[in-house]
Order: structure tokens, then sequence, then C-alpha cells
């Protein structure tokens, strides 16, 4: 019983470094990092029924005035939404590549460049409409933060290779 009680705590720290290390982005010279990656699935025919305000806010958003159907069929889709801090004011460049359940192994590329970067940044990513019906959902991704050309920080999905 005794060894219990020493090795819980143990373990517990061990985890905790464990998972708080894999989540986290890999930042290179402090010029800037990426501090969260949203994405977001907007399924067709998929209704999300809860009492939760975020998650109906999330869809209710995204279907803001939609009328005819195929507004609905064009806002289906992945959002991914990134959040990146600098450390000084300036250009940057995110890039996003992924892989579509339809394609295989292959993979695609969007890039946003803000000339005029804030300490304290947001950056929209949309795979939707045709893209989303002929290629299919996401399987995984991998977003990276370029500055002066460079990859400063980079957080991808599990799946992604």
């Amino acid at each position: 019983m005794k060894r219990y009680r020493i090795l819980t705590p143990c373990l517990a720290a061990v985890l905790a470094a464990f998972f708080a290390a894999s989540c986290a982005s890999t930042p290179k010279g402090g010029v800037g990092t990426i501090t969260k990656v949203n994405p977001y699935h907007l399924r067709p025919g998929e209704r999300i029924q809860t009492e939760d305000r975020m998650i109906r806010f999330e869809q209710q958003h995204r279907l803001h005035g939609a009328i005819t159907s195929e507004d609905f069929l064009s806002r289906f889709g992945h959002y991914v939404t990134v959040f990146w801090k600098l450390e000084q004011k300036g250009a940057a460049t995110v890039r996003l590549e992924y892989t579509q359940a339809n394609t295989g192994p292959t993979i695609f590329t969007k890039e946003t460049t803000v000339s005029d970067a804030g300490h304290n940044n947001t950056t929209e990513f949309q795979v939707v409409g045709e893209e989303y019906r002929q290629n299919g959902p996401i399987t995984s991704w991998r977003v990276t933060l370029l500055v002066g050309g460079e990859a400063v920080s980079e957080n991808k999905s599990f799946l992604w290779k």
C-alpha cells in the first residue's frame, strides 16, 4: 500500500510532463511561436444538439447568412484557426499543409502572408465547398510559422507523418 502512495505522485508528474511536451509547438530562437491550432469540421447533414453554447455558436457562426442549399453546401468542410505570436512586429507567413481522405498521401498547401503582424495574431484557413466535396475531410495537418523565410514554429496533428 505504501509503495503505491510514492509511485502515484511520481507517475502523475511523468505523465503531466509527457503530455505538456507532446502538445507544444517547436519554437526556434524565440522569434515567434504558434500558441494554438483550432481545427473545426462542419459536417454536412449533421446538426449538433448540445447545451454547450460555444459548440452551438461555432456551427451557427459558420452557417450564418446561408440561405440557399448552395450556400449551405459551400460552407461545409474544415476550418483551421491558428493563433500565433511574434516577439517583434513585422512580416510573417503561416503555412498549412494537409492531406485529405480521398487523395491518399497527396499533400496540399495553403499559405497566408501577413506583412504587418502584431504581437498576437490569428489566421484562418478553409477547406470547404468543392475542394471538400471532391477530396473529402482533412486526415492530417501541419502548421508552420515562417519569419524571414525561415520556419520558427510548428504544430502538427497526431497523424502527420
